[in-house]
């Protein structure tokens, strides 16, 4: 049986909020997840020079995550990379 990937959703995340300013059309979507250091250190060394956390606006009127799948800096993407390289470094050890 092949590994499946698994693909993290922002729409589906509990830490995606959004907020829509009073007078605006567009809602404003963020990451709010608690690992901040992880962000901060991640768009520092890929010199990243937007809003810390930021999605993306989403449509007019609409309350919809813009994105797919989660940027590259998605701190649940860290985590699921650490397993991953512990599950390929213990296949290695077994063989």
């Amino acid at each position: 049986m092949k590994n499946q990937k698994q693909t993290i959703k922002c729409s589906e995340c509990g830490y995606c909020s959004g907020f829509r300013p009073v007078g605006n059309t567009r809602t404003e979507f963020t990451c709010t997840h608690p690992d901040r250091d992880y962000l901060k250190n991640y768009f520092h060394e890929k010199r990243i020079n937007k809003m810390l956390a930021f999605i993306g606006f989403g449509a007019r009127y609409s309350d919809v995550v813009p994105i797919k799948t989660a940027p590259a800096w998605c701190p649940k993407k860290k985590t699921l990379r650490k397993m991953n390289q512990g599950l390929a470094r213990n296949n290695r050890e077994m063989q």
